[in-house]
Parts: C-alpha cells; sequence; structure tokens
C-alpha cells in the first residue's frame, strides 16, 4: 500500500526525470489544427490539437512523445481516427530540474515507418500559470482577460517531445501550417501572425479563426483589447492604450524593412509581417512572420533598435549546426547596431564592439571554457545560454 501511494505521488506531483542524452525525438508536426476555449471565471482552457506528424528519423516510432503545461492534463488521444492508449506523468526537465510539464505518451498499434505520417489528435485541458518561480521570468502566461498569452514558451498547447532541453536543441527546427479557432468573452481580441479567416460572435463568445501565412516554428495567440494598423504586407496589433506608440513601431518596422529589403532582397515567399505587442516582461520573440515586441518598446523611442534586431531576424538561413550555436542572435546584433547607426548618424558599431570586447574579456577571465570550446560548438556545450 505504502508502495502505491509513493508511486502515485511520483507520477502526480514530479516523477524522476529520464537522462537527457537518452531521449531523442523522431517526429516533427507538419501541421497543426488548434481549437481553444478560455473560460476566465473558471480560469481554465479546453482544447483539441490535430497534429500532422511525420518520422524524419531512420528508426521506426513506437510511440509519441509530448509536452504539456504541468497543469493541465490530456484527456482524449486518437491515432488515424481511432482512440489511442496514452500515459502522463509531471516530470521534472532532465537538464532543469526546477521545471516541470506534464509528459504524455500516446502508443502507436504499429510502428511509423521512416519517412510515413501519422494524424494524432489530443484533447487536453486545465490552468495555466506561468513559470517565472524557475528563473524563466517571461514566461508569465496566465489566463487573465486583460492579458493572455498561449505559446510555446508555456506548454500551452501539445508539443512534439519530452521534458528535455538537450533533446529538443538536437531534434531538426520544426517547420508547419496551422489553422487555430479560438474562443473567448466577445468584449476581446484574438491577434497572430496568420491571416484572419472569420470572426464569429454567439451568446456572449467570439471565435477567432487564423491560418498560418507560411510554415512556421511556433505558434503565438495574444488576447486583450486590441487593435490593428495596417500597412501592406505590414501589421503591427498594438493594446490600444498605446496607439501613439503604435503608430511610431509601424513606421520603424516599415523603414527597417526596407532598408533589410536593399541589402539583402526581398523575404521568401508571400511577403507578411506581423508586429504583436505583449504586456511588459514577457520577453520579445520572432517567428518567420511575427515579431513578438513588449510594451515598453512601443511607448519609448529609444527602444526602437529592439524593433531591428527582430526584423534582422527574418533573413535567418535555416541553422545546419545543431544543436543550433546561435550565430543568428550575433548576427541580429550587429544588424540591430549597424541600422541604428544609419537611421541616427551616430557612431554605434565600433563603440559597441569596444564595450563587448571588454565585457568579454572580463567573462573569459571567469569562464575558462570560452577560451577553449570554439563557437562552433557553443550549442553542443550547452554554452548559449551563458553569455
Amino acid at each position: 500500500m505504502i508502495a502505491s501511494l509513493v508511486w502515485i505521488a511520483a507520477s502526480l506531483a514530479g516523477a524522476t526525470a529520464t537522462p537527457a542524452e537518452s531521449l531523442v525525438i523522431r517526429l516533427t508536426p507538419i501541421r497543426y489544427e488548434l481549437t481553444l476555449r478560455i473560460d476566465y471565471q473558471a480560469q481554465r482552457l479546453e482544447g483539441t490539437a490535430r497534429l500532422t506528424l511525420r518520422n524524419f528519423s531512420q528508426d521506426p516510432v513506437a510511440e509519441v512523445p509530448l509536452v504539456l503545461y504541468r497543469l493541465m492534463e490530456v484527456n482524449s488521444a486518437a491515432v488515424n481516427g481511432t482512440p489511442a492508449r496514452w500515459t502522463q506523468t509531471v516530470e521534472r526537465f532532465a537538464d532543469f530540474s526546477k521545471l516541470q510539464a506534464v509528459h504524455a505518451r500516446v502508443s502507436l498499434v504499429a510502428p511509423l515507418p521512416p519517412g510515413d505520417t501519422l494524424e494524432l489528435e489530443i484533447g487536453y485541458a486545465g490552468h495555466l500559470l506561468g513559470y517565472a518561480e524557475t528563473g524563466m521570468a517571461y514566461v508569465q502566461d496566465r489566463l487573465n482577460p486583460s492579458f493572455t498569452l498561449v505559446r510555446d514558451d508555456a506548454f500551452a498547447f501539445p508539443l512534439i517531445g519530452y521534458p528535455s532541453f538537450t533533446s529538443k536543441r538536437r531534434a531538426p527546427f520544426p517547420s508547419y501550417e496551422y489553422l487555430a479557432r479560438i474562443t473567448v468573452p466577445d468584449s476581446l481580441v484574438v491577434v497572430n501572425a496568420g491571416r484572419l479567416i472569420e470572426r464569429s460572435a454567439s451568446n456572449g463568445w467570439a471565435t477567432f479563426v487564423y491560418r498560418s501565412v507560411k510554415p512556421s516554428w511556433r505558434m503565438d495567440f495574444a488576447i486583450g483589447d486590441y487593435a490593428v494598423i495596417h500597412d501592406g504586407p505590414l501589421r503591427v496589433a498594438y493594446l490600444r492604450r498605446d496607439s501613439t506608440g503604435a503608430a511610431r513601431v509601424a513606421r520603424a518596422a516599415r523603414r527597417s524593412l526596407d532598408l533589410f529589403t536593399t541589402w539583402f532582397g526581398p523575404l521568401q515567399g508571400a511577403p507578411s509581417l506581423t508586429i504583436l505587442e505583449l504586456e511588459d516582461g514577457h520577453g520579445s520573440q520572432t517567428d518567420v512572420a511575427a515579431i513578438l515586441q513588449t510594451a515598453a518598446a512601443f511607448r519609448d523611442s529609444t527602444r526602437d533598435h529592439e524593433l531591428y534586431h527582430e526584423v534582422a531576424h527574418l533573413w535567418n538561413v535555416p541553422p545546419t549546426d545543431l544543436p543550433s550555436p546561435r550565430w543568428n542572435e550575433g548576427l541580429s546584433s550587429f544588424l540591430e547596431y549597424l541600422v541604428t547607426e544609419e537611421f541616427s548618424g551616430r557612431p554605434v558599431v565600433n563603440a559597441r564592439a569596444d564595450q563587448l570586447l571588454d565585457w568579454l574579456r572580463g567573462m573569459a577571465a571567469r569562464q575558462k571554457r570560452l577560451t577553449s570550446v570554439p563557437l562552433v560548438d557553443f550549442g553542443k556545450e550547452q554554452m548559449t545560454e551563458s553569455l
């Protein structure tokens, strides 16, 4: 009896992590279809995620591993339309013990051969309270009618993988199309990088339907009192209280977008860029069709350089050195300084280079690996977060 209680407690409150080196992701999503309803009174979301998955490895796959926010749970699973068996436990991340998530495994009746695809449907529900207590201060995501963010960073919908950042870094970058139906109280607006296909309302609820404009590696849905500025392929989705700053951000984005296009040529595919304003503290981010920018950057014109940095990311090439040493961050920082110099007429690049060199000398004295590990191996050595 005691042994059974211990096992149940471990399953529900944080099972022992599996060694990171033994976790290998062999599936990648090529399409998501997400249906989500947010009930603010109950502080609960309920959703269904339909994923098309491909086995990109050279080995058959017998189960689908999933990660979901720690206060949510899987309540149904089906593979190719047939109900499937699954298990789920709350586990610590193998390489970040402060972080916990639901780890679900969906069993396949027959192993999926290399190169083949399957359709997975997951029903899930639960609460969202962020991960700030782990040290991931920007993951403040929670269900609040004044501002809600639903995204990958908090595992707010099922993601393919294990509770391990190491295994994620070793896997190819995902790239998928998506269709999302998000239902919220009709006083709120849902914004996303995709194209708004439909908004319907009934009985105090509104459903926003978004379709991706190009294959993406993440989905981000912001919910609140939003309005949108349209400028050709450029959209700025902003919190209404920041309308003045939003107009300035739209001008700065257009100016930098035009400059980068002059330097590097047009972006591949249909031109489309959406800038989403987030509440402060939630962190900036870039996808192939979106820039997530915090409210402080909308209110302070001296922070336009942060926008230039994120716009520069749109010209990133897919990483071939895996785990990625994150060359793209260094390049975007350089371009951020270069564009600031171009627009302001002030010397910026050389001054920042001198500051960074002085800083690096001090860091190298304390972290000896910086003098022995080549930059190309920073991802393999998990050093990309140490600088």
